[in-house]
């Protein structure tokens, strides 16, 4: 990555991966009905382009991340950006005011993104990645423009935020909650449908469906730990019979994310279609292909020598001990065969300085908060 201009080096040459690789259908329809109300994407634009990056840069009080700062979550940033086959960097922030979340704003052309400590604290290695290219997927495919309206326009978006997210009667009786709703009901259900694109791009990075299901219940259930005592397979079935219209309807009028049931069941599909089967292998060929070679390996260690050659501290002549008279003493006294010289040389057995005794390990505070 170019430090001053945040270009990216494509893996190999010519590498590009289009939109479509990862798109969901239902996301681009929504998309482009709302591309379609001219005055509202006349003032989504001009928001986000002059105060919508400042103000919510600075409403999320972040850290940018850098090769300096965290380079265990920003090297895997680079890396998902990369793999998806962006041509400049986003920003990477990490943020404590939305400890778990991952958030995608700014421009079609000036995107970032926002990490939540929680999630920076819980995740790593390619469960990291996984998270980390599902928000690089907002960015390549046009959503921070929307997702910045949304927050701007409708403010804070969560698992309980929708239409009704306040209960039925309170939408029914408010002439104020319906107008409103004529306008939110709209952003969020393509919102939802942002999500899905989001973790199919989530899963061409990672390429397994099995790291994709795992994170995203994790991230759900917001916790890596109590995921491992989870019965998937029993709380999936779980989710088969739950499956209906009264879930939609719920879906539809009470949150801004897609429910994690059909969500999986939709990447299920993805994971399975020939589309996805042939850019992951393109994706793993061309990972294969842009890795360095490995470095040669060391030579084998040399046999250990049978003799120590020195030389005669007083004529300089070759001196040949041999290794056994060594054996178990700190120190040995060697007369120079020479005639003319006769002097002794002692040959003193060097030692290592003792290594300093490592400070004792700290306990882990039991207020320990699960960020850390």
């Amino acid at each position: 990555m170019c430090k001053e201009c945040r270009w990216l080096r494509p893996l190999v040459s010519g590498y590009k991966i289009d939109n479509s690789a990862f798109a969901w259908a239902a996301d681009a329809k929504a998309m482009a009905a709302l591309q379609a109300v001219r005055p509202l994407n006349a003032a989504a634009k001009a928001v986000s382009e002059k105060v919508g990056r400042r103000w919510v840069e600075v409403s999320f009080n972040g850290i940018l991340l850098g090769e300096k700062q965290m380079p265990h979550v920003f090297g895997p940033a680079v890396r998902a950006a990369r793999i998806l086959g962006m041509s400049h960097m986003p920003d990477v922030y990490l943020s404590g005011e939305r400890p778990w979340d991952c958030l995608t704003f700014g421009t079609d052309r000036d995107s970032f993104i926002v990490i939540g400590s929680a999630v920076a604290g819980n995740f790593q290695g390619v469960d990291m990645l996984y998270l980390l290219a599902r928000e690089m997927g907002h960015c390549k495919a046009g959503h921070a423009l929307w997702k910045t309206v949304i927050r701007f326009f409708l403010g804070e978006q969560g698992p309980a935020r929708g239409f009704m997210a306040g209960g039925i009667f309170n939408a029914i009786l408010s002439p104020s909650a319906l107008i409103g709703g004529a306008v939110e009901m709209p952003l969020l259900a393509w919102a939802r449908q942002a999500e899905i694109t989001a973790d199919r791009a989530g899963l061409l990075a990672v390429g397994s469906e099995e790291v994709a299901r795992r994170t995203l219940l994790s991230w759900s259930l917001k916790s890596s730990f109590i995921f491992k005592q989870i019965n998937i397979e029993a709380w999936l079935e779980q989710q088969r019979e739950d499956d209906g219209d009264l879930l939609r309807l719920s879906e539809l009028t009470t949150t801004s994310t897609p429910y994690l049931g059909p969500r999986l069941k939709l990447l299920n599909q993805f994971a399975n279609s020939p589309e996805f089967s042939g850019t992951a292998s393109w994706i793993k060929q061309t990972l294969a292909q842009a890795t360095p070679p490995k470095p040669p390996p060391p030579p084998a260690d040399q046999k250990a020598r049978s003799e120590l050659k020195i030389k005669c501290s007083a004529c300089k002549a070759p001196l040949r001990i041999p290794m056994s008279a060594l054996q178990g003493k700190p120190k040995l006294s060697v007369k120079c065969p020479s005639a003319a010289c006769g002097k002794v040389t002692v040959i003193k057995k060097k030692t290592k300085p003792a290594e300093p005794k490592a400070p004792p390990e700290k306990l882990r505070e039991e207020n320990q908060n699960y960020g850390e």
